[in-house]
C-alpha cells in the first residue's frame, strides 16, 4: 500500500530541466532571479530564487510554497528576512495558481481524481525545484530547507516527506486527515468539495480511502529522524486546529510543536524568530 503511494512521487530525474533563468531585480539583501523549469507532465514551472547578497556562496536555501489562491512572489516576504541571515529562497507558482492560473480549474478540486492529480503535480514540481537547485553554484544543495503554510503547510508536509534532499522542515498551519478537514473547515475551497460527496454518496470514511495517497498523516512518519517544526494555530477553523495537532503528533522525533492564541494567521514575530533559530542550528550547526 505505502510503496504504492510512493511510486506516486517517483518520476525520471534524468529527464531535461531545460531551465530558463534572468536576473530580473535586486533588493537591499539579495538579488532575485525569475525562472522556468521543466516538470512532469509537460508542466512548466514559473520560480523565484533569491541569493542574498551578503555571507559567502554557496548559501543555505529555504524551499516555499504559498497558500491556497497564492503565489511564488509570496516567497519575497521570507525572502526579505531570510536573505539578511545568509539564506537563498526558492519560491514556485503551484498549479492553478499564479502564472499558471486557469480560468475555472483549482487546485482543490471537487473532483476527486483532478484534486489527487493536482498535488501530486505541485509535489513532483517541488521535487524538480530541488533538482533545479542542485544545478546552482550559489546553493548548498546539502543544506536546503523547507517552509510553508496553510496549503503550503499541508502539501509541504507531504513533499518533505518524499523528498530526502529537504534536511529540515518548518510546517506553518499545515494539518493532515484530509476527510477531517474537508468536513470541518470554513475554507472557501470546501462547499463544492462538500456538496460534490454529498451528491456522488461518499462518506467520509470513503473519502479517507480515496485521499489516502495524499494525505500527509500517511507520509509525515518518514521525514523522522530529520528536524521538523509546527507552528500550530489553537483556534484555526480553516485548517481545522485537529487536524493541525493529528499531524504533529504524527511525526516522528526530533520535532518541536509550538501552539498559539491565534486562528489561521500565527503572530509573526514570535515564530519568525523560533524559525531562524530552527534553520540557524539545522542547517548552519548554528547554537546549541
Amino acid at each position: 500500500c505505502m510503496a504504492e503511494y510512493l511510486g506516486l512521487y517517483e518520476y525520471d530525474r534524468s529527464e531535461p530541466l531545460n531551465p530558463v533563468v534572468s536576473k530580473s531585480w535586486e533588493s537591499e539583501g539579495y538579488v532575485a532571479y525569475k525562472l522556468y523549469y521543466r516538470s512532469v507532465a509537460g508542466q512548466t514551472v514559473p520560480a523565484v530564487l533569491t541569493v542574498p547578497k551578503g555571507g559567502e556562496p554557496p548559501h543555505p536555501c529555504i524551499v516555499f510554497l504559498h497558500g491556497y489562491g497564492g503565489r511564488k512572489e509570496d516567497g519575497l516576504k521570507l525572502a526579505d528576512v531570510f536573505s539578511a541571515h545568509g539564506y537563498a529562497v526558492f519560491s514556485i507558482d503551484a498549479p492553478f495558481h499564479g502564472e499558471r492560473s486557469e480560468p475555472g480549474r483549482v487546485l482543490y478540486s471537487p473532483d476527486l481524481e483532478e484534486f489527487k492529480a493536482n498535488v501530486v503535480q505541485t509535489v513532483l514540481d517541488l521535487r524538480r525545484g530541488v533538482d533545479f537547485l542542485e544545478t546552482r553554484d550559489e546553493v548548498d544543495s546539502r543544506r536546503i530547507g523547507y517552509g510553508g503554510g496553510s496549503m503550503g503547510g499541508i502539501i509541504g508536509a507531504l513533499f518533505v516527506s518524499v523528498e530526502p534532499r529537504i534536511k529540515a522542515a518548518v510546517i506553518v498551519v499545515g494539518g493532515g486527515n484530509l476527510p477531517l478537514m474537508i468536513r470541518e473547515s470554513r475554507h472557501y475551497s470546501t462547499p463544492p468539495i462538500r456538496a460534490r460527496l454529498e451528491k456522488l454518496g461518499i462518506t467520509y470514511e470513503e473519502l479517507g480511502e480515496i485521499l489516502a495517497p495524499i494525505d500527509p498523516l500517511n507520509f509525515i512518519h518518514l521525514f523522522s529522524p530529520r528536524p521538523i517544526q509546527f507552528h500550530c494555530g489553537l483556534y484555526d477553523d480553516i485548517v481545522p486546529a485537529e487536524t493541525q495537532r493529528q499531524l504533529a503528533e504524527k511525526a516522528g522525533e526530533p520535532k518541536e510543536v509550538y501552539w498559539y492564541e491565534a486562528g489561521h494567521g500565527i503572530p509573526p514575530e514570535p515564530m519568525l524568530k523560533r524559525v531562524l533559530t530552527f534553520f540557524d542550528k539545522h542547517l548552519k550547526g548554528e547554537g546549541s
